[in-house]
């Protein structure tokens, strides 16, 4: 038998990925009707201490980051729910086409892997933890034209 609230979260925090990746940048709207307005971001880069409290500054982590990585295909390799929580393993491939952590781009092909872990509200995301392979990502930038594929 399943959970109608934890098929809500899944499909909230699918819905919510589908979009913020999604190859038109205007997608990040779905933010507005997948984030709680008091929503709280731990673990992203470029912000003070790598959080934030707002939807605004969530879509401005979305906009930035597709600037840094373009061409990009984005892929859910594992979700697990719970009532309270939705965890998602994903995997990006993009290029590097703009300046990411002060590494000037390269056009190289790039993949990395991250995990966030959701918790939910209403079936609305309340609070993200991010982890980003960053030392797999940050490896395969700078190294010049040469090894992209």
């Amino acid at each position: 038998m399943t959970n109608p609230i934890i098929e809500t979260n899944k499909a909230t925090v699918a819905r919510f990925l589908a979009g913020t990746h999604s190859p038109n940048i205007d997608d990040v709207a779905v933010i507005d009707d997948t984030v709680v307005p008091h929503i709280a971001c731990h673990g992203f880069p470029g912000f003070p201490n790598e959080e934030f409290f707002d939807r605004e500054s969530y879509k401005a982590f979305f906009r930035i980051f597709r600037q840094s990585f373009s061409d990009m295909s984005f892929e859910t390799l594992k979700t697990i729910a719970t009532e309270d929580f939705v965890s998602a393993h994903w995997e990006i491939w993009a290029t590097h086409s703009g300046e990411f952590q002060g590494i000037q781009p390269d056009g190289a092909r790039v993949v990395f892997d991250g995990i966030a872990l959701y918790r939910m509200e209403d079936g609305k995301i309340a609070e993200t933890w991010l982890t980003i392979n960053e030392p797999l990502l940050i490896s395969q930038l700078g190294k010049g034209r040469a090894r992209a594929a």
